[in-house]
C-alpha cells in the first residue's frame, strides 16, 4: 500500500492522492440528517470565513466527504448558488491532496497549467464549547491540468483539527472512498494528461473505462452508456460528460452497512457484493457500498 504522505509521481508535483469530494446540497441540515441516517458520523458544522457557505464532513483515516451548502442566500457563495441552480445537487468537484502547495503550484506553472496564485482558506469549526480554525492552502489549476475532472488541489495546514478519532468511526463501518465515478465521452483521450501528472503506471485503459490510481483512491472515467449499464435500475438521464456521478465507499462489514441503510428506509439496489443508493436518496450522488478491499480503502488495489 502506498504511503499517503508520499507523492504518487517521482517528479515534483507533490500530489499525494485524493483528499476529499465536495457534495453540493440544497439544504445543509437536511443533507446532514440524511447521511447520518445512512450510518455516517458527521463532524460539527464548519463555516467558511467571509463566505455564505458552510459544511459538514464525513471523515475517514485518509480522506473525507464534504457536504457543502449555503447558509445566507444572496451572499457570496463562490458560485455554489449558480451551480446548484444549473445542475442541481451532487458531487461538484474533487480536491486532490498536496504535501506542499507551493511545490504543486510551481510544478503546474512550469507547464502553463495554473490560473491563479496559491490561495489561503480558513473555516470556523464549531466544536462544542469552542471554535477552532482549520486552515488550508489551495491551488486552482487551469482545466487541462486535471483532464476530465472538475477539481482543485488542497494542502492541509492543520490536519489534526479535522481528524478527531471519534469522527472517523461510523456505524455503517465505512473506512473510506475506494473510487470516484466520473462520466467521460472518450475516456481514452484523458490518459496522457493523467500520466503526465501522476506517472504512466498510474493509468490503465480498458475500452470504455480509464482507471487512474492514486495513493488514496482511484478515479474511474467511464462513458455514460457504460455507466448506465453498470447501474441498470438507476435513471441515467442525469449523467452528463465531466460530472462526478458517484463514489464507491469501502465498508468493513456489509451486514452493518445494509442494516443502517434499511433502517434509513433507502430503496437499495443490490448487485453482487454491492449495496447501491440511487442519487435521489443521496443528494444527487450514486453511493456504492462495497466490502473493504485488501489493503484498505484508498490503497489503490482492486
Amino acid at each position: 500500500m502506498p504511503d499517503p504522505a508520499t507523492p504518487i509521481d517521482a517528479g515534483r508535483s507533490a500530489i499525494t492522492g485524493i483528499d476529499h469530494s465536495v457534495v453540493g446540497v440544497d439544504d445543509l441540515e437536511s443533507a446532514r440528517a440524511r447521511y447520518e441516517s445512512f450510518g455516517f458520523t458527521l463532524t460539527p458544522r464548519g463555516r467558511h470565513i467571509g463566505w455564505a457557505t458552510a459544511n459538514y464532513c464525513i471523515m475517514f483515516a485518509a480522506d473525507y466527504i464534504e457536504l457543502l451548502g449555503i447558509l445566507e442566500p444572496g451572499a457570496y457563495s463562490a458560485g455554489l448558488d449558480s451551480t446548484l441552480a444549473e445542475r442541481g445537487e451532487g458531487i461538484l468537484k474533487l480536491a486532490l491532496s498536496s504535501a506542499d502547495a507551493d511545490a504543486t503550484h510551481a510544478f503546474l506553472a512550469a507547464k502553463g497549467l495554473v490560473s491563479a496564485p496559491v490561495a489561503d482558506l480558513a473555516r470556523e469549526l464549531e466544536i462544542p464549547g469552542n471554535t477552532v480554525l482549520p486552515r488550508f492552502r489551495l491551488v486552482h489549476p487551469a482545466p487541462p491540468a486535471l483532464p476530465g475532472l472538475p477539481g482543485f488541489i488542497c494542502q492541509h495546514l492543520t490536519p489534526d483539527l479535522l481528524r478527531q478519532e471519534t469522527w472517523c468511526v461510523h456505524r455503517n463501518t465505512a473506512t473510506g472512498v475506494a473510487s470516484y465515478l466520473v462520466v467521460a465521452d472518450e475516456p481514452a483521450v484523458l490518459r496522457d494528461g493523467w500520466a503526465r501528472l501522476l506517472g504512466p503506471a498510474a493509468t490503465k485503459l480498458d475500452r470504455s473505462r480509464l482507471v487512474v490510481e492514486t495513493a488514496r483512491a482511484r478515479l474511474e472515467f467511464v462513458a455514460s452508456d457504460a455507466l448506465a449499464r453498470d447501474f441498470a435500475g438507476i435513471d441515467g438521464g442525469f449523467l452528463k460528460s465531466g460530472m462526478i456521478a458517484g463514489m464507491r465507499i469501502a465498508v468493513a462489514d456489509m451486514a452493518a452497512a445494509e442494516f443502517c441503510l434499511a433502517e434509513a428506509g433507502v430503496a437499495l439496489l443490490h448487485r453482487a457484493g454491492q449495496l447501491i443508493v440511487p442519487p435521489q436518496h443521496a443528494c444527487g450522488a450514486i453511493l456504492v457500498f462495497e466490502q473493504t478491499p485488501r489493503g484498505g480503502a484508498g490503497s489503490g488495489r482492486p
